[in-house]
């Protein structure tokens, strides 16, 4: 008998080999039917720009606002809706700070980012950082559970320490309005240059944050950037 990891409700698990031999249980057998039922995957139809859920493959409102203010679109793609079965996974991983619940989308957003990789030719996954105070608080970043295996780790972004970079608690004209928090560590320039570059981030809400790193990246002579995120 084991509880499911977000509401605690008892469950049976089907006895296999491995439970036998080990009592290991993976881990995304530890959420209840309910819960995965209020999941809510993107499907076919969704905005060419940053992912939200649409009737026809377009640019929405909120894309057309950043094209406007001269932005190249992300061409951001989402698995899941940010709703509030979403919202309370995140504040139990990221802010509560449980890596248990980590493994639970690892496995699909590393097979969409494959899938990315190979087919638009994506030269450099960067997840995007967290500053030197959050990385102390949580001791993790969230997002890097999500990368890819041969997905090399690379240090080009870091968030000046100047700027603290907590878009959870702000409101959304507030994170619209927030200043560029990160900037290219020393001596990067060179591996950005004409470089395709995939960033992931583990929830799209307003994209200041990864329109912020898609600009300086830009700059510093990236040929194109996009991004990946598990929620929008």
């Amino acid at each position: 008998m084991f509880e499911c990891l977000l509401c605690s409700k008892k469950m049976d698990v089907r006895p296999n080999l491995l439970l036998l031999l080990t009592g290991y249980v993976p881990v995304q057998e530890r959420l209840c039917n309910d819960c995965w039922q209020n999941f809510k995957e993107i499907g076919t139809y969704f905005c060419s720009g940053c992912g939200r859920v649409e009737k026809k493959k377009r640019y929405c409102l909120d894309c057309r606002k950043w094209q406007k203010r001269g932005m190249a679109m992300l061409e951001n793609q989402a698995l899941y809706q940010y709703n509030e079965e979403m919202k309370d996974y995140m504040a139990r991983y990221k802010f509560i700070g449980d890596y248990r619940l980590a493994p639970i989308f690892a496995g699909k957003m590393r097979r969409a980012i494959r899938r990315r990789v190979k087919e638009e030719k994506i030269d450099m996954i960067l997840p995007i950082p967290l500053s030197e105070e959050r990385m102390a608080q949580r001791g993790f970043n969230q997002v890097e559970a999500f990368l890819p295996v041969f997905a090399k780790k690379v240090d080009l972004l870091a968030v000046k320490a100047s700027h603290k970079i907590d878009q959870s608690s702000k409101s959304r004209s507030e994170r619209l309005k927030t200043r560029q928090p990160f900037e290219l560590k020393a001596g990067m320039a060179g591996q950005v240059a004409g470089k395709h570059i995939l960033l992931v981030d583990d929830v799209y809400t307003t994209g200041r944050t990864l329109y912020h790193a898609a600009q300086l990246l830009r700059q510093a002579g990236a040929r194109k950037v996009s991004s990946q995120t598990l929620a929008r």
